[in-house]
């Protein structure tokens, strides 16, 4: 587990998220099994989007009670939307669990992401058009906020051998049918999965492209952040300076980021971020010489063309 960046956590209350299904027991099992912390607080959400969720939580409570854990449930409340609503839910689900882990001084919330998540989650984005960012998949290690790191320390492992470690184990799980319904696009990617396996694209080989490309964008990352520090220029909270004659050297890849990094810099609380297609339009419009301004994610980019200078200002200034 230490491979993927952790500290040493023997002094350290950490979090796992468990809904009641076979992976994410078999984690807090293996978790405890590991004893390499101060406590272990198994949370679950009740979304109140099915019946059987309610004794879902029950079935983690009793699990918790077994091994000794700390339990503290939750309950989505509120009007549930329409459209996306498992993206709804998955924000949710964050926003309690990380309000909880914030009161307890939390640092570290464990996920039961696995490699079969990390193929599905890798075909998702590839059917989406997703960039270099979003083709590296999840992280093993990542930051939710400034107070906690969300982990995922199962991305190599597939769902048939968590399976089996609930079996060893004799731990009861419950099974959401939701995870194989043709109604939403994860269920469906699953129907295909025993297709693309035999051709090749295995848990490991997904694990390796990810690993590569998340390689890749390291490297553009870092190149990007130092070429930031010489042509990006910022001002004010709502006003960035750009050198346009040293941005448009740049490869348009670089400059897709700084654009990227620059909205966030001015609007870094949108729930609408830009799409990728949007921003590699505005980068070609910016490269040409005839580029006057645009806007794009609340942001005017305007030319000052006798200072050199690409000027992003907030839309409502």
């Amino acid at each position: 587990m230490n491979s993927i960046g952790l500290p040493d956590l023997k002094q350290e209350a950490v979090a796992v998220a468990v809904s009641g299904g076979a992976d994410s027991l078999a984690l807090a099992h293996l978790l405890n099994g590991w004893g390499e912390f101060k406590e272990l607080h198994i949370l679950s959400v009740d979304h109140g989007l099915r019946a059987e969720s309610v004794d879902e939580v029950k079935l983690v409570r009793k699990f918790a009670k077994k091994i000794g854990a700390k339990f503290k449930s939750f309950k989505w409340l509120g009007d549930k939307p329409e459209k996306s609503i498992q993206e709804a839910a998955r924000v949710a689900r964050y926003d309690l669990m990380e309000h909880y882990c914030a009161s307890k001084k939390i640092g570290y919330l464990f996920l039961a992401h696995h490699g079969d998540d990390q193929v599905e989650t890798f075909l998702f984005r590839l059917a989406k058009g997703s960039g270099l960012d979003g083709l590296g998949a999840m992280k093993p290690l990542q930051s939710y906020n400034d107070r906690l790191q969300l982990v995922r320390p199962l991305l190599a492992v597939g769902h048939e051998d968590l399976i089996a470690t609930c079996e060893r184990a004799g731990i009861e799980w419950a099974e959401d049918p939701s995870n194989h319904s043709g109604k939403y696009m994860r269920g469906r990617m699953r129907g295909s999965r025993d297709a693309l396996e035999n051709e090749g694209l295995t848990i490991k080989r997904v694990g390796q492209i990810t690993t590569r490309l998340d390689r890749a964008r390291s490297f553009i990352d870092q190149y990007t952040e130092k070429k930031e520090k010489i042509i990006v220029l910022i001002k004010e909270t709502n006003r960035i300076e750009i050198i346009l004659s040293e941005l448009r050297k740049e490869h348009s890849e670089v400059i897709i980021r700084i654009i990227r990094n620059s909205i966030r810099r001015l609007v870094p609380h949108t729930p609408y971020p830009p799409r990728l297609e949007d921003m590699e339009r505005l980068a070609d419009r910016i490269a040409r010489p005839d580029f006057r301004g645009a806007t794009l994610g609340g942001v005017k980019f305007v030319v000052r063309k006798r200072d050199d200078l690409l000027e992003l200002l907030l839309e409502k200034f």
